[in-house]
């Protein structure tokens, strides 16, 4: 019996520290796998649209040049500074190259005339395309013997035949991807390897190699070529390194990326924590073995010394549960940082396409038939739910702050009855339970609608074989702070479902983001955390009540207004453009081409004459050769000099310039309207609002009806 209880004082120490280090070590791997698996989601989407944009730019190259022979194309100037500005536009310097069907270089942006004795006919895209395998090709080559490394995209042309009449070639430097990898992953000890499904490799940065080729039966490509996405763990065949990785194949291009992190950087801080395990589990080995050795003498002592042990293995489960729950904490909020950078710098991008599409559409309305009317007003109200989608993900991601004003919630309900009915679809019934003499809400009434879009819709999915979606609205008042809300008047919104209820389990996870019951590919895991994230913004509080089987309330605890709710802002009609002769002369400056070239064209539908510059330093050139420019409109998020460092300086030299500024900047302009702007327009903006603050800064106002 003594030696028994020897042999417990060691081994049961021993058998608990291995169990916890072999648990830690297992939740650190998968941990590293999950960020791996979106750290790769969010490259695979930049390079998708880096690949996209250079395939529009041969499409445009090839509308350009349809139909014309080779010796045309070759000695036209004017095509060749087209495509040398399309190349600059692209963001980094960029090669395209035209060929005839012998492979000779007849047109290249790097020089005009291209050289004779220029040829692709040695080159794999060449070979590839004129034997006819396929429309289009990605490739590697060098911009120059010993220069930078591209990735080139060809197309093949052909004759009105149908036969083949060369290849038109755009080349992307892998800087273009380096750049925003070394952004996004900067650690040495991340990989990011970019491969072609035949085992080319494009790049392996940071840690770059002479190797030219993966094995095709390697890990990597083995699990490319089985599915489009996934992860892996194991040896590198390149430098023996062991790694955790996640790929996904680039769209339907021939193209693999993939995302890695070295194991042992991984298990860095689990050595740390297992290191510091084993010295407590050592001593309280010790501790045990002392005491154990004490019973077998005296049975009173081992009683005392037992009692000494339970709390001091309870001290030393409290101590790891606290660290635990600091280092999900801290998990969490680095999450919740990369969403919100990641975010900030789309939406920016994402507001530039919004414009152009909503100032592409103003351009046809008046040539749309009657009877295709509701086509383009559903158009033009999806921009407009683009551009709500947008802010309230940076609401959610703490880039952009809430606009609350009093508003009616009858008003907001009423306002989303059709909207919702369309949302939940027809096997959901949707009821009112509203009370009477609501006060008003101190709120943003966009972010309130589609936090209600949200919750509707998590209601829905709750219901999948149909069931009552009840929308309620009553007043409330605290008299001790509860929850996130402190003591005060409330307007209480509601969702209530009858569907399938969550589990205690379900219910504490439910507002961290990213956790979500759904099937891949049904949800983000982000809709009540946006929700909550912005009703405690508005200074409220958010609360769910459900069980299994009764189904779920979510009730947004909203702050009450003191003053009357607002009237709905009225929605400008979509108006007609000016007959032309009635504007002004104008300048647009906007470093995103679509956007520019929709914006100038509606402007001239609406009579204006328009000067364009890409930058502000073409800008300031322009302005000093068009002493008649008697407006600026310009675009603040702008590459080398900003917006308002352009109007800082423009108005150095004409005072008279009136200035307007349009922006997409997603977190805002800092400090609100720079000095010197005389109007402020966030996109996407209508257009009628631009003409009307042209038409006003240029006198013109009474000409605008």
């Amino acid at each position: 019996m003594h030696v028994l209880l020897l042999g417990l004082s060691v081994l049961l120490p021993l058998a608990l520290f291995a169990w916890t280090a072999w648990s830690e070590r297992r939740q650190a791997m998968e941990d590293a796998q999950a960020a791996a698996t979106r750290t790769v989601a969010v490259l695979h989407e930049h390079a998708a649209r880096v690949l996209e944009t250079h395939e529009l730019v041969l499409s445009e190259v090839i509308r350009q040049t349809e139909g014309r022979d080779w010796a045309e194309i070759a000695r036209d100037h004017r095509l060749w500074t087209y495509l040398q500005r399309v190349a600059a536009d692209l963001g980094r310097p960029a090669d395209i190259l035209l060929a005839d069907a012998a492979g000779q270089v007849r047109m290249t942006t790097a020089r005009f005339p291209a050289a004779r004795g220029d040829s692709l006919a040695g080159a794999e895209d060449f070979a590839v395309l004129r034997a006819g395998a396929g429309w289009s090709h990605l490739g590697l080559a060098t911009a120059a013997p010993g220069g930078p490394r591209q990735i080139t995209l060809s197309r093949r042309r052909v004759d009105a035949e149908g036969r083949f009449d060369g290849i038109l070639r755009v080349g992307l430097p892998i800087g273009q991807f380096t750049e925003f990898w070394g952004r996004f992953a900067p650690s040495a000890q991340h990989l990011v390897t970019l491969v072609r499904s035949d085992g080319l490799l494009f790049s392996r940065w940071p840690a770059e190699v002479a190797q030219t080729r993966l094995p095709i039966d390697g890990a990597f490509l083995r699990n490319a070529r089985e599915q489009r996405e996934g992860s892996f763990a194991g040896h590198s065949p390149i430098d023996g390194i062991a790694r955790i990785s996640a790929f996904a194949q680039v769209r339907d291009y021939p193209l693999h990326l993939a995302f890695s992190v070295e194991t042992a950087a991984v298990l860095h801080g689990w050595h740390e924590r297992v290191t510091l395990l084993g010295l407590y589990t050592a001593l309280a080995a010790a501790a045990l073995l002392g005491m154990a050795v004490m019973a077998m003498r005296l049975y009173r002592e081992q009683r005392r010394v037992s009692g000494r042990w339970r709390q001091m293995v309870e001290q030393l489960r409290a101590e790891s549960a606290r660290r635990e729950q600091a280092e999900a904490a801290l998990r969490r909020a680095q999450t919740l940082e990369a969403v919100g950078q990641l975010t900030a710098g789309v939406a920016h991008d994402f507001n530039n396409l919004l414009q152009a599409i909503r100032s592409g559409l103003y351009l046809l309305s008046p040539r749309v038939p009657e009877t295709s009317r509701r086509v383009l007003d559903a158009s033009l109200q999806a921009v407009d739910r683009g551009a709500k989608l947008v802010r309230q993900l940076m609401v959610f991601a703490r880039r952009e702050g809430l606009e609350p004003r009093p508003v009616d919630p009858r008003a907001l309900i009423a306002g989303l009855g059709e909207l919702l009915q369309k949302a939940v679809g027809a096997p959901v019934a949707i009821e009112t339970a509203i009370a009477a003499d609501l006060w008003p809400a101190l709120v943003d009434p966009t972010q309130a609608e589609l936090a209600m879009l949200n919750l509707a819709i998590n209601a829905r999915d709750a219901m999948p074989e149909g069931g009552t979606l009840t929308i309620g609205a009553r007043n409330a008042r605290l008299a001790v702070p509860q929850g996130g809300a402190p003591a005060g008047d409330y307007v209480v919104l509601s969702v209530t479902d009858t569907g399938t209820g969550m589990p205690p389990e379900v219910l504490e996870r439910v507002l961290e983001p990213f956790f979500t019951t759904k099937a891949i590919g049904k949800g983000t895991g982000l809709g009540l955390s946006m929700v909550h994230g912005f009703v405690t913004q508005s200074g409220g509080d958010l609360r769910i009540e459900s069980r299994p089987g009764q189904g779920t309330t979510v009730s947004l605890w909203l702050p009450r207004a003191e003053a009357p709710a607002e009237l709905p802002r009225e929605e400008l009609a979509p108006a007609r453009p000016a007959p032309a002769g009635h504007g002004c002369s104008l300048l647009l400056v906007d470093d995103d081409a679509l956007a520019r070239l929709a914006t100038a064209a509606a402007l001239r539908e609406m009579g204006h004459e328009v000067a364009e510059a890409r930058d502000g330093e073409e800008a300031l050139l322009v302005l000093g050769q068009r002493r008649d420019l008697r407006v600026l409109v310009t675009d603040y998020a702008m590459p080398q000099m900003n917006g308002a460092e352009l109007t800082l300086v423009a108005r150095r030299g004409r005072p008279d310039l009136a200035v307007i500024m349009i922006t997409g900047y997603a977190a805002g302009l800092p400090g609100g309207k720079p000095p010197g702007v005389r109007t402020l327009l966030r996109k996407p903006f209508r257009m009628e609002e631009l003409d009307m603050a042209v038409r006003v800064a240029a006198g013109l106002e009474a000409m605008a009806g």
